[in-house]
């Protein structure tokens, strides 16, 4: 991914300096959803909540006052928690390399999703994304490598600990940079459903029914739309101005086909177990990363409404 001619972004709240200490995995949304059935009740109430009964994704959401809906989610962070990168935290050329790697695809995200908000009427609150090493503090519980990089909607900050790349590429075999940008964008796709207020009414339809996992969940569906998110980025602000390296898609689908929940469990367990699925499989992965960059159009993003995910 070619990045000379993007800035760093200064919605970093870097803690490299001072986090604590363990181990490694790929997070998601950061919901705290509760256990139970009642996939046929979850649906309908999805579509009505979100989408109105059968508008369009954007044409319902923004409509309906999204753009502006993080304010009602969290408190906006102070210019003293988001200065940008400590380069005094940096441990060394790699470190150094890979957080400004991540600061510019944040810029980059919030150039697309910025301009994306306001071409359809809408306004994009950036969110601030906390640099950590080891170990820190969210308002959704701890973060770690253990729990991989999640996105907290309580206080709309994307916690990444950046030795998860170097677990990703060791453990996983998912490596290059646009397999970080990949993560990045897929956690910012999190904020932008938080954005468009689907988050809270997807949290609250999961409540009602007790259905928080499951090869057709709702929390399978949040994960897809992130991922298809993420696609239009990459179409848009890399693809068609002329960022693309070569290699750089096959880096993404390597990133998301290591990442599903099949082969992760096959990984650790060596079986699958679908009704335990919280992210979709490696082929769901990557096929709705390839739905939002062929088509640059997050209305094709329609996770919740589809009937083949």
């Amino acid at each position: 991914m070619r990045e000379d001619d993007i800035e760093d972004s200064l919605n970093i709240e870097d803690r490299r300096g001072d986090s604590g200490g363990f181990g490694g995995g790929f997070g998601g949304g950061g919901l705290p959803v509760r256990t139970g059935g009642g996939l046929g009740t979850i649906i309908v109430i999805i579509l009505v909540l979100i989408f109105g009964g059968g508008k369009g994704l954007i044409s319902s959401l923004l409509s309906a006052g999204g753009g502006s809906y993080s304010n009602q989610g969290y408190q906006s962070q102070s210019s003293v928690d988001t200065q940008g990168l400590n380069d005094a935290n940096n441990q060394s050329d790699t470190d150094t390399k890979t957080a400004h790697h991540i600061a510019k695809v944040l810029r980059s995200t919030e150039l697309y999703w910025g301009k994306y908000f306001q071409d359809n009427g809408g306004r994009y609150n950036e969110p601030t994304l906390v640099l950590f090493r080891n170990e820190t503090q969210s308002a959704c519980g701890t973060a770690s490598q253990a729990s991989g990089p999640f996105y907290c909607p309580s206080d709309g900050k994307v916690y990444l600990d950046t030795g998860f790349f170097d677990e990703m590429r060791r453990s996983l075999g998912a490596s290059g940079d646009f397999a970080e940008a990949y993560v990045v964008a897929h956690e910012i796709g999190h904020h932008v459903q938080d954005e468009f207020g689907i988050l809270k009414k997807a949290h609250s339809a999961m409540a009602r029914s007790g259905e928080d996992k499951g090869a057709d969940s709702l929390a399978v569906r949040i994960e897809l739309q992130a991922d298809c998110f993420a696609g239009t980025w990459a179409k848009a602000a890399v693809a068609d101005t002329g960022r693309l390296e070569q290699g750089d898609i096959e880096e993404a689908m390597q990133a998301a086909n290591s990442v599903g929940d099949d082969r992760l469990q096959k990984r650790a367990q060596g079986y699958a177990v679908p009704d335990s699925f919280t992210h979709g499989t490696s082929a769901q992965r990557m096929k709705w990363f390839n739905i939002g960059m062929n088509s640059g159009d997050p209305e094709k993003c329609d996770t919740f409404n589809a009937t083949n995910l």
